[in-house]
């Protein structure tokens, strides 16, 4: 089987490196092109030398559009802010997409969407095997406990991260609400202060934490009278999402266009 080609959006962020670096360790991977923002410092030189890595003849980029796009699998966990454009490129070039950007409106959602009618996207909060797991607990344990315990959710990240809740969160949040049969909007409380009365039933605490160098901590509380169950998964480095990522790559290089989750490549 020929080598995998990938080409890494945002490779000069905390996550394009990563992956990066577990890539340069797979023997079945090969780094094809790699882009960063128009301002970045590191534009227009050679990736292996900015990353330490061993990776031959691959400059950093401005123009995905240069790129070899139609053999590749494109990776993409850069900001919601460039979503936009990024998708007017990847929707004129046949390509696959492995898509774990977080925080996107809804209306960018809808376009990843569109976008999945012509390519095939891997589109994930979350790429990492547990945290799938967790989503899937959470909703197996929501299904049976929704109407007789309380339901909480609380996540932990870096003082960096700009979107709150992260996007496993609200994913988790959403899982949750779709057993009481309602909107993610409609149940979902951001935190409390002041006098916010009495709890409610059919109510989804949320609440962000961010300080330090936290990677990702997600729990889901299921609070009842005499007992309670918490589901927790704790990231410990962002190797997990970017080992994740390249077994979406494997999985989706010959998937007809349709969108795919985590839960599809891992087969839960």
């Amino acid at each position: 089987m020929p080598k995998i080609k990938i080409i890494i959006v945002g490779a000069l962020g905390r996550m394009g490196r990563e992956l990066a670096s577990v890539a340069a360790e797979d023997p079945d991977i090969t780094i094809a092109g790699c882009t960063e923002a128009v301002a970045h410092p590191g534009v227009g030189g050679d990736y292996g030398s900015q990353t330490g890595l061993r990776i031959k003849n691959i400059t950093v980029s401005t123009d995905l559009s240069s790129l070899p796009l139609s053999d590749s699998v494109c990776i993409n966990f850069s900001s919601p802010e460039a979503i936009d454009g990024f998708i007017d490129v990847i929707g004129k070039k046949r390509t696959r997409l492995v898509l774990g950007t977080t925080g996107l409106a809804v209306a960018a959602q809808q376009r990843v969407r569109s976008l999945a009618e012509r390519i095939p996207v891997v589109f994930s909060p979350n790429m990492s095997l547990g945290v799938n797991l967790l989503f899937y607990l959470t909703k197996l344990v929501a299904s049976k406990l929704k109407d007789a315990f309380d339901i909480e959710i609380i996540e932990a990240h870096h003082r960096y991260k700009k979107d709150a809740p992260s996007g496993t969160a609200r994913r988790l949040g959403e899982i949750i609400a779709s057993e009481f049969g309602a909107s993610y909007e409609a149940v979902v409380k951001n935190g409390r202060a002041g006098m916010p009365g009495e709890r409610a039933g059919n109510e989804i605490g949320m609440h962000a934490i961010r300080g330090g160098d936290i990677v990702g901590d997600h729990t889901v509380l299921f609070a009842g009278i005499g007992e309670r169950i918490e589901l927790r998964h704790m990231a410990h480095s962002r190797r997990t999402f970017a080992a994740g990522a390249l077994a979406a790559a494997r999985w989706l290089w010959r998937r007809p266009p349709g969108l795919y989750s985590m839960h599809d490549v891992l087969g839960l």
